[in-house]
């Protein structure tokens, strides 16, 4: 079914659809994809996919008949269970969690940094049907871990999560995406950053492979705010992380990393884009990828340096192991600084495995399986030690030994 027939017979259970101006906004979506008024072949958004899968198929919702679980076991830690992209109403004196409102709108479609020509954006924005709102109250410190759970088989998600961590407070954020159905969700997640606060993003994506993830976020930082984001894509099925940070008040930091471990015919598409609004702000910039077999990946990184943010740092790395000759990873790393007192770095490296280090260590008596196991992990080693949840580091290093078990 085309975008204008699903819209149609569906828009009663979209939200928002009673608001005249996000009708008329939706309208103007739907004729962009009616007309097929994009350009496909330069569209980052659209690399190594076959866009007809997307736009062209039968949308199907369930409001789950489970209520998600909320528990605080334990002072200051708090576990979620998100059915379907729904998420129980909760409150207590540290956090507030509420279901999207109609007054909540502008909340979740002000972000300016999200490019305008991001189709699954578009989609998002099209059929949103579910998502939630969490606000970390002001100097709290806590920890969420979030499972985010697809019911059922042919189910089309579009989600919008809005977090909020107000000044002073501190969040540990754990989001796992482990579906073994034929569905898809396309997430935005909107976060916002007040003064000195800190929020530090895990997440965990380990679907099946007819289970399709997009996710997008978008993160403003105001003053003296950090927020961290470490994606690990284990999934069989298609996934694409595309991440937006804003630096809007000065020394404010972004860090965005990811790890993606490939194979078979899988595919990735990863993006990340940091602007710098303000003098003295830092972001980070690095993502690595493990490919095996016929899999593909790609990975855009962009640092936009404004004017006024002198004093700016901003570093970009990008790296890739191709473990066949069939796989390929294409990497473009951007720059575009109109401030003078700034120091940016960018660089990128993508190829097989070395041989001289596989020769070394299949000298010493080990096996060329072996050998490859001990490189692969020295390859993201840095990336694993640095985690500091002892929770996160031994979930991660189960799934990396049950990648590397099948890399032969």
């Amino acid at each position: 079914m085309n975008i204008q027939d699903n819209y149609l017979k569906n828009r009663k259970n979209i939200f928002f659809s009673q608001n005249k101006d996000i009708q008329n906004h939706r309208e103007k979506l739907i004729n962009i994809f009616e007309n097929d008024s994009f350009d496909k072949k330069n569209n980052e958004s659209l690399k190594n996919i076959n866009l007809k899968n997307f736009i062209d198929f039968k949308y199907k919702y369930l409001i789950p008949e489970e209520t998600s679980v909320i528990n605080n076991n334990h002072e200051n830690i708090y576990s979620i269970v998100s059915v379907n992209g729904q998420c129980s109403s909760f409150k207590d004196d540290k956090i507030e969690i509420t279901k999207i409102l109609d007054e909540d709108y502008n909340d979740f479609s002000e972000n300016n940094t999200i490019e305008k020509n991001d189709h699954f954006v578009n989609l998002n924005s099209l059929f949103l049907n579910s998502g939630f709102k969490i606000v970390i109250k002001k100097n709290n410190n806590i920890k969420i871990k979030i499972s985010n759970i697809v019911t059922d088989d042919g189910l089309t998600i579009f989600q919008k999560n809005n977090y909020i961590c107000e000044e002073g407070s501190s969040l540990n954020l754990i989001e796992e995406y482990e579906n073994k159905n034929n569905s898809t969700s396309n997430i935005l997640n909107v976060i916002k950053l007040e003064k000195n606060s800190q929020l530090n993003h895990f997440l965990i994506q380990d679907n099946s492979l007819n289970h399709n993830l997009i996710i997008t976020s978008h993160s403003s930082c105001k003053k003296d705010s950090h927020y961290t984001q470490k994606v690990y894509n284990f999934s069989e099925g298609y996934v694409r992380n595309f991440h937006y940070s804003e630096l809007i008040e000065t020394n404010s930091e972004a860090d965005l990393q990811g790890i993606f471990f490939l194979k078979d015919n899988n595919i990735s598409n990863n993006k990340t884009f940091v602007s710098h609004l303000a003098e003295g702000c830092k972001s980070n910039q690095v993502y690595k990828g493990i490919l095996n077999d016929r899999a593909k990946a790609t990975y855009f990184s962009n640092t936009h340096v404004d004017q006024v943010a002198q004093k700016t740092e901003g570093y970009q790395l990008s790296k890739g192991i191709l473990l066949s000759d069939n796989a390929s990873y294409f990497s473009k790393p951007e720059l575009k600084i109109y401030a003078d007192d700034v120091k940016c770095s960018h660089g990128s490296t993508i190829g097989p495995i070395d041989e001289n280090a596989i020769f070394y260590l299949r000298s010493r008596g080990m096996s060329k399986i072996a050998a490859t196991k001990i490189l692969i992990s020295s390859f993201i080693n840095e990336e694993l030690s640095s985690i500091d949840d002892d929770q996160m580091a031994e979930i991660i290093q189960k799934k990396l030994v049950r990648y590397l078990s099948k890399v032969k």
